[in-house]
């Protein structure tokens, strides 16, 4: 990776920056993020915005559940409709049939991740539309009820934060695990740029987690995602 990049969407590991990718699921660890989006981080990297992107409707990153399995589904319906879409997958050891095999699938089953205005998301999670059915936002529940809704706010990710997550989950490891806080026992808090290995610009919080020291980031409202095990040497200290 080059470290120089960090707000590169092209700069990540197995990711294809191509609208739609070579995998037309768009399944992780392949992200399917335009163009349009990597020069909205380019443009204004300390923000992740452009300047006339400021000026649009505001769009951002949504989690949504597809029920019933149709994960595969609704990115398909997305990409359709043009959207920037990313569900990551990982590697994991199963026995199937008396044999162990190396599984590859969804990290954070039945979510996907999609970008774009507030109002937009409505053609996908409202009544009349088909789609209505079986996908669903993600809600943050620890935030009060929306009173036009009547449901807690749909959980929304800035796009500095994307991109952290989707560095992690591209690094091709059975080893990421998804944790709950109790957990992750934090050292001191400090926050760390990995600046060696598969991880390098990860940015997160040290902690010691399944018996390894780690680099953890949190998705507000939802989970903790850690690495595999980072050495001392791979990590460098910042000031948030």
């Amino acid at each position: 990776m080059n470290k120089g990049s960090k707000n590169d969407m092209s700069a990540l590991p197995n990711a294809d920056t191509r609208r739609g990718g070579n995998d037309p699921s768009c399944a992780g660890p392949t992200s399917c993020t335009s163009p349009e989006v990597q020069s909205d981080f380019a443009e204004n990297s300390h923000t992740g915005v452009s300047s006339d992107f400021v000026h649009k409707e505001k769009q951002q990153w949504f989690v949504f559940r597809a029920t019933y399995g149709r994960s595969e589904k609704a990115i398909e319906l997305l990409k359709k409709a043009n959207i920037e879409t990313y569900m990551p997958k990982h590697y994991v050891i199963k026995e199937i049939d008396g044999k162990r095999k190396l599984i590859h699938e969804q990290l954070l089953p039945n979510l996907v991740f999609a970008r774009m205005t507030r109002q937009k998301s409505h053609d996908f999670v409202k009544e009349p539309a088909p789609s209505a059915k079986w996908l669903k936002y993600y809600t943050d529940k620890t935030k009060p009820i929306e009173n036009a809704t009547g449901f807690h706010p749909p959980i929304t990710i800035p796009d500095n934060d994307m991109l952290n997550f989707i560095r992690l989950t591209s690094v091709d490891s059975e080893h990421i695990m998804i944790l709950p806080p109790e957990r992750c026992h934090f050292k001191n808090g400090d926050t760390v740029r990995v600046i060696d290995g598969p991880f390098t610009g990860v940015v997160g919080r040290v902690a010691r987690a399944a018996g390894q020291q780690r680099v953890i980031i949190e998705l507000e409202g939802m989970c903790n995602i850690a690495t595999a095990y980072i050495p001392n040497d791979f990590m460098q200290k910042i000031t948030i």
